[in-house]
C-alpha cells in the first residue's frame, strides 16, 4: 500500500467545518428529522408501523423524545420572552435562553439516539426478513 499525499488545506477546512459549522447546523437537522419522524409515523418503513406490535412501550418512548425535540423551540422561545420580561429580565438573559434553546435538540437527540440504536437494528432485521 503506497502512502497517500495529505492535502493540508482540505484537512484544515474539514476541521474548521466540523468544529465551527457543524455544531450550528446540527440542531436544525435534528429538529427537522424529529418533525419528519413524527409526520411519517404511519409510513410502511417507519419504526411505529413495523415494531409497534412487538415493542409498544419502546416505540412510545422514542416518540416522546421526538415530541420533546419538536416542543423544545416553542417552549424555549416562550421561556426567553418570559425571562426577559420578568423582574430580573434583561436582553442578555433573553439571548442566553435562546442560545440554550437552540442547542437543546442536541442534548435530547443524543439521548434519543442512544436509546434508538437497538430499535434500528430490530427494524432493519424485520425489514430484511420480510423480503
Amino acid at each position: 500500500m503506497e502512502p497517500k499525499e495529505i492535502d493540508f488545506v482540505k484537512v484544515v477546512l474539514k476541521t474548521l467545518e466540523l468544529i465551527i459549522i457543524k455544531p450550528f447546523t446540527l440542531p436544525y437537522k435534528i429538529y427537522k428529522n424529529a418533525l419528519i419522524a413524527l409526520s411519517n409515523s404511519n409510513a410502511d418503513n417507519s419504526e411505529e408501523s413495523n415494531l409497534s406490535t412487538d415493542f409498544p412501550l419502546y416505540i412510545w418512548l422514542i416518540s416522546i423524545f421526538n415530541a420533546l425535540i419538536v416542543l423544545a423551540y416553542p417552549i424555549g422561545i416562550i421561556m426567553a420572552i418570559k425571562g426577559a420580561s420578568g423582574y430580573f429580565g434583561s436582553f442578555g438573559l433573553f439571548i442566553g435562553i435562546l442560545i440554550i434553546t437552540y442547542f437543546s435538540p442536541l442534548y435530547i437527540g443524543l439521548i434519543r439516539e442512544f436509546l434508538q440504536i437497538s430499535l434500528k437494528v430490530l427494524l432493519y432485521l424485520k425489514i430484511i426478513s420480510k423480503k
